[in-house]
Order: C-alpha cells, then sequence, then structure tokens
C-alpha cells in the first residue's frame, strides 16, 4: 500500500510528540512492506522557497519541502494557496493509497479536500487545536484559557498577521477581523469534513471539537500513541536518596515549566532535584528567565536528546511532571513514564487528566499552581508507600505494532 504521511515538522531537527509519532508509525508500516513517504516542510531563508529536499530516515523515504512563509494578508495564512499548490505536485507524483495528516500547519486544511479528491482514503490526527486556534493551544496571549475560538469569535491571535486592506473592502478594521476569524473558522470545519477517517488521541480532544460544532465526538476515532521497547518493572521509591524529577519537552510557556521551577522554590533544603530536558535556544527568553529563577537551587539543564534515548534518560528519573496551563492532548512523555512504571504528576487539565487518575495512577495538580505542585512532589519523595502504589498501578500503554494494526484497517477502510 502506498502511504503519505504529511505535517509540518519532523525528525530529527524537531522532536514533539506529533513527530516523534508520525515517524514512529510510519516506520513500523514500512517495515511491514508499506510503501512509505513522509511529506514535511522547513523554513529555511537561504534556500529557495518551494525546494524539494529528498531523503531517509529510518528506512522511512522523506521529501521535505522548504518555505519562507511571510503572510501579506491574515487571509492567506488559512487558506495557503501556495502549499495546495505543492501538495497537490507531490499527490500527483505520489499517488498514494491513503494520506494520513499528523499536521496542517503551512500545509493548510484545504489540502485535505485536494488528497481525497485524488482517490486516496484520507485520515487527519488532531494533535491540538491548529484548526480552531491560530496558535494551535486555546491560549489568549494574556496566557488565560480561550473559549470564543470553539465559537469562531476569537481574534486576538489572529492579529500577529498583517491585513491587506484591498482584500477586505469597505470593512472596518474591527469588522476584518471578525469576518478573519469566521472565514478561518468555517474554511478549516468545511475542510476537516472532507477527511474519511478524523482520530484523535484524547476524548478530550475529540470532545472540544464537538463543543465547537465540528463533529460527533462518538465518529471521532480515540487512538493513542504507541510505544516501542519494553515494558519496565515499577519503580520503587528509595527514601535514602532524593528523588529525581524530570521535565521532558518543550521549553516555552505553554508547557507551563516556570510553574515547576517556581515549585522547586518552595522545596528547599528538601530532598528533591529536577532535570530539564529540551530545546533551550527555541525560546531564548523563556528559556534565560527560567534559568534565573533557578538560581541556588538543584536544577539541571540538559537541553535535548535524540528519541532513541528516551530509555536512558528515564533510567535517570524517579518522576515526571508534565505541567503544562494549556489543554495538552495526550502527552507521550506521560506514557513513556508509565511504560517505566514512573509515577507521574500532571497539570488537572486536558488530555492530562484523562491519562491519569488522581491517588490512583499518578497525581494531579491545579493549572499553573506552583504551590499545588511542590505539595505533590513533596508527598512523593516522603511517603515510599504512596509512591510504591502509583507506580504499580500505572496504566497499560499500547504497544507500537497495536496502533499501526489498527492503522492500516483505518487505511483501507476495513476498521
Amino acid at each position: 500500500m502506498k502511504i503519505l504521511v504529511a505535517l509540518h515538522d519532523y525528525l530529527p531537527r524537531h522532536t514533539g510528540g506529533a513527530e516523534i509519532h508520525a515517524h514512529q508509525t510510519a516506520r513500523e508500516l514500512a517495515r511491514r512492506g508499506h510503501e512509505v513517504t513522509v511529506l514535511f516542510t522547513e523554513r529555511d531563508l537561504a534556500a529557495r522557497d518551494g525546494e524539494r529536499r529528498e531523503g531517509v530516515l529510518d528506512g522511512v523515504r522523506t521529501l521535505e519541502i522548504v518555505h519562507q512563509r511571510e503572510y501579506a494578508d491574515v487571509r492567506e495564512s488559512f487558506e495557503e494557496e501556495r502549499s495546495l499548490a505543492v501538495f497537490r505536485r507531490q499527490l500527483a507524483e505520489l499517488r498514494p493509497d491513503a494520506v494520513h495528516f499528523h499536521h496542517l500547519a503551512i500545509w493548510g486544511s484545504r489540502c485535505i479536500a485536494a488528497a481525497r479528491e485524488s482517490g486516496a482514503r484520507v485520515l487527519v490526527t488532531l494533535h491540538d487545536y491548529h484548526l480552531l486556534c491560530d496558535v494551535s493551544t486555546l491560549l489568549r496571549p494574556d496566557g488565560e484559557l480561550c473559549t470564543e475560538a470553539l465559537h469562531g469569535r476569537c481574534t486576538a491571535c489572529l492579529r500577529r498577521h498583517p491585513v491587506w486592506r484591498e482584500r477586505w473592502p469597505e470593512l472596518e478594521p474591527e469588522e476584518i477581523w471578525a469576518q478573519a476569524a469566521r472565514a478561518r473558522f468555517e474554511r478549516h470545519r468545511a475542510d476537516l469534513s472532507r477527511a474519511h477517517v478524523v482520530i484523535a488521541p484524547s476524548r478530550f480532544l475529540a470532545q472540544t471539537f464537538e463543543a465547537a460544532g465540528w463533529l460527533r465526538a462518538a465518529d471521532c476515532e480515540v487512538l493513542r500513541a504507541g510505544y516501542p521497547g519494553p515494558r519496565f518493572a515499577p519503580r520503587r521509591r528509595d527514601p535514602s536518596r532524593a528523588l529525581r524529577v524530570g521535565y521532558i519537552g518543550g521549553i516555552y510557556f505553554s508547557k507551563g515549566v516556570h510553574v515547576l521551577v517556581d515549585a522547586f522554590q518552595h522545596l528547599r533544603g528538601e530532598p528533591l532535584e529536577l532535570s530539564i530536558h529540551g530545546h533551550l535556544d527555541w525560546f531564548p527568553d523563556y528559556a534565560a528567565g527560567l534559568r534565573r529563577a533557578a538560581s541556588g537551587l538543584p536544577v539541571a539543564f540538559h537541553g535535548p536528546f535524540a528519541p532513541e534515548r528516551v530509555d536512558e534518560v528515564l533510567a535517570q528519573l524517579d518522576l515526571v511532571v508534565v505541567p503544562s496551563v494549556w489543554y495538552e492532548n495526550m502527552p507521550i512523555t506521560i506514557h513513556e513514564a508509565h511504560r517505566h512504571g514512573i509515577p507521574v504528576v500532571v497539570t488537572a487539565l486536558g488530555g492530562m487528566a484523562e491519562a491519569v487518575e488522581h491517588g490512583v495512577t499518578g497525581l494531579t495538580f491545579p493549572r499553573g499552581d506552583a504551590l499545588a505542585l511542590a505539595g505533590a512532589m513533596r508527598t512523593l519523595a516522603l511517603d515510599a508507600e504512596l509512591y510504591d502504589r502509583l507506580a504499580q498501578n500505572r496504566p497499560r500503554v499500547p504497544t507500537l505494532e497495536e496502533v499501526v494494526e489498527r492503522l492500516e484497517r483505518l487505511y483501507t477502510g476495513s476498521a
């Protein structure tokens, strides 16, 4: 079967959950004999816009399309005419039997209809809220949670784009933003309806799109990521040493790393230490603020690591914390911790709360509450019985093979 996997970013430069999941499934599909191509984009101002770079990663054919995306008008940010033309050319050449979109940023949602019109079976995995929200997180610029995006009324994030007045004749500025928000909402809703299958890694995300009136949650395929590698024995707490707390992921505001560092301000002199793993150069001002806040604390910044080193990194941790302040969908870090038998502490929000049952498989804390997070970590450092019980109760996570078997059925329509 010829399968085209499409997304905005890809390994090895980008190591987010969507990229890792897309690559792991593509690699397993290729191993099973399918002809798999991964199509993605990369911003490169030193290259020619639209330049195509072919490669192979772990046996998977890759096609990278260079973009130098600068929008002249806000409408271009969701119509993506240039990317649509590029995508159609790839479809004509590759002639895939199935197209699986893992993200539509840069490509634009109109590629869904183009893929369907080519005769391919089309799947879309919703890893975040990009189709509803211009910044993908349902966070307002002030850092608070947004609800207006679910009704096509949010203009706050769209205002980062320019306006070309000739494209909005006879409209006042505020009317332009309102119309742009509505047009974006309806464009993406109509395009998503063209997919044969919509996948969500969490029930919460499916229910969010249902609340927006885009689909019925019951019709959405809820399919978590699958994980390669062994399932390790549950950890046991050793009270004679400090609790080794770890954060793994993006280093930027929505991930809430500042909440975790602030929590350690309340743990001075207590038996805990923190290791932070992630790119420190993506948002240097934010990372610099974290370093200042962590001064004098048992906090170490380790930078990113290659996905294949995850077992090595987790072997050095006793606890994983996911302190995000946005509606995380279903962070793979939580499930990697479960696979290792490591307890987790997460924000009681979105898919994070769905992945962890408080007091049974882990602990949760209120969004942005550094003091409550400190209390949860202190409890696990001092209460070995609770720690061991949470580790023992960790839920089973699906294997990569199980997830790919399900995808194969969805690709053929036999599910």
